[in-house]
């Protein structure tokens, strides 16, 4: 597998040197429908996104420009509901690329439409295959998700950390020492030791960058150095809660999808590969408990359940490391990515597309409970820290109050930011996840069943749900208290009945099939 991917990426090396003098247009520039095409088909929506823009000025009503515009900005980090304009412009036509739907849900879901997006998916279902038709039913559910995550938004401030630290290119991945005296990240900027120009895709090679306080505030940040930086992409993935270890994920000629890690005494050593107990597979992204004894990484490799798995191995009293386990409590038939282990030891917080996501990847947390050896339910972050958009890393202090992600927002300097939480209020336990399956009704009623939650002491309606139009499960999040859950379903009796979500010891999941009795 990975001889294949060196190969696969030897090629995409060879290939790509002859499209990486190719720059976006100057403003006034001629651009050629051939140039932004080719842009196009090779992935590279950065340089393709100018280009069609400029065209589409010449051509406003060119269908193909439109849709093409309007997946350059789904493929790119920027706002992503800028496509929706472009895309709704194509849906209107007589005759257009049915994946248009499926591309203007995804543009209506990054700007939390979540009905429309839903629509808009439901619409894409129609013609879709049934591979398909399975994978917009997630994002269907996953907008569902949504629109109960945003009701109990969580108090937090969001702090850019500023022109020493950012770029206007993509930073990402940040991590921090448990006392925030050093940050480290991956930078996608102009002037990393990789190649000069651009990658086939637009963006520079990446490298890892670093930063130190002083009096509490980061200074001009810095290449970590060649000792973990090469030729090509290097990122960090993981650091240790004293900033002694960090992970890092090598993909050159020679190696692509291993671990490394770099000891820290001052300054970061020469990467080492981890052993082949680790780098078993695709291996993605992994950190180190605060005691140094287990290692807990990213996988996909024989025995994972999804695209990528959380698993973790020992360290055995010879200094190496045991066999992997796949931590199946975490992990779904989803992606799963980027586990960081808390430096209270206990609290892991990963990504995953699977569990109860709002849209891509959500983080998530899990607490590891010692003395009956098991995993909490996995825990969705929550809402604005998690987005319809990937949101692929957490990093918390010592005091579990502040953390450290990476995105796209407003007030940011273009591109993928770096931004550290402040979090305002302590959020245990803020909201209960609900699921069910509905059944008893007949399937095609499902696309116009409707749920309604109201508060049982004020009547006050709390909010309306839809279940899955295909298999009829259903998503609710709420807050503590007691409401009144009603099921409206064509050919059957109304259902009603009251739910209780308490504020001590509360669980983060609870589960309430519902038999629907014919008329």
């Amino acid at each position: 597998m990975k001889h294949l991917l060196r190969l696969l990426f030897i090629a995409f090396i060879l290939f790509s040197q002859s499209l990486l003098h190719a720059q976006a247009p100057r403003a006034g520039a001629t651009v050629e429908p051939e140039d932004a095409a080719e842009h196009f088909s090779h992935g590279n929506y950065v340089m393709a996104l100018p280009a069609y823009l400029t065209l589409l000025k010449k051509e406003p009503k060119n269908v193909e420009y439109n849709y093409r515009i309007g997946i350059c900005y789904l493929k790119t980090n920027g706002n992503k509901k800028l496509a929706i304009p472009y895309l709704e412009m194509v849906t209107k036509q007589a005759k257009f690329e049915y994946n248009a739907w499926l591309y203007l849900g995804q543009a209506y879901h990054s700007a939390m439409r979540f009905d429309e997006a839903y629509n808009a998916y439901k619409k894409y279902q129609e013609k879709a295959s049934d591979k398909e038709k399975l994978k917009v039913a997630h994002y269907m559910e996953q907008c569902q998700y949504g629109k109960a995550l945003v009701k109990l938004p969580l108090n937090v401030t969001f702090e850019n950390l500023g022109k020493d630290v950012n770029s206007e290119f993509p930073d990402y991945y940040p991590y921090v020492t448990s006392d925030e005296s050093m940050l480290v990240y991956t930078s996608r900027r102009k002037g990393n030791m990789g190649a000069s120009t651009v990658e086939m895709d637009g963006y520079y090679a990446s490298d890892i960058w670093m930063s130190k306080t002083l009096n509490g505030v980061f200074q001009k940040t810095k290449n970590a150095g060649p000792a973990v930086n090469g030729n090509f992409d290097d990122q960090a993935v993981g650091l240790s809660a004293d900033g002694k270890w960090m992970t890092v994920y090598v993909d050159n000629i020679d190696v692509a999808g291993d671990l490394y890690f770099s000891a820290n005494n001052r300054s970061f050593a020469k990467s080492e590969r981890m052993e082949d107990n680790i780098n078993n597979g695709f291996e993605t992204a992994g950190s180190l408990s605060p005691d140094g004894n287990i290692f807990f990484f990213a996988s996909k490799r024989d025995g994972t359940k999804g695209e990528t798995d959380i698993w973790m191995v020992r360290k055995l009293p010879n200094g190496k490391w045991s066999m992997a386990t796949n931590i199946e409590a975490l992990n779904t038939p989803y992606r799963e990515d980027f586990p960081f282990m808390s430096p209270d030891g206990k609290t892991m917080y990963f990504s995953s597309e699977g569990h109860n996501s709002m849209g891509g990847l959500d983080l998530f947390m899990s607490t590891w409970n010692e003395e009956e050896n098991t995993w909490s339910t996995p825990k969705n972050v929550g809402y604005p820290i998690n987005t319809p958009d990937d949101n692929y890393t957490i990093c918390f202090t010592e005091n579990n109050r502040i953390a450290y992600v990476s995105m796209a927002r407003e007030g940011g300097l273009g591109d993928l930011d770096i931004w550290r939480v402040v979090f305002n209020e302590v959020q245990e336990n803020s909201f209960t996840v609900v699921t069910g399956q509905l059944s008893g009704a007949d399937t095609a009623s499902f696309s116009e069943t409707v749920i309604t939650v109201s508060n049982a002491k004020t009547q006050e309606e709390v909010g309306v749900y839809k279940p899955n139009p295909r298999t009829g499960r259903y998503v609710l999040a709420l807050p503590p208290g007691k409401y009144i859950i009603t099921i409206d379903s064509p050919g059957c009796k109304p259902f009603v009945d009251t739910i209780f979500v308490f504020d001590v010891g509360a669980i983060p999941e609870m589960k309430k099939d519902v038999l629907l009795i014919k008329q």
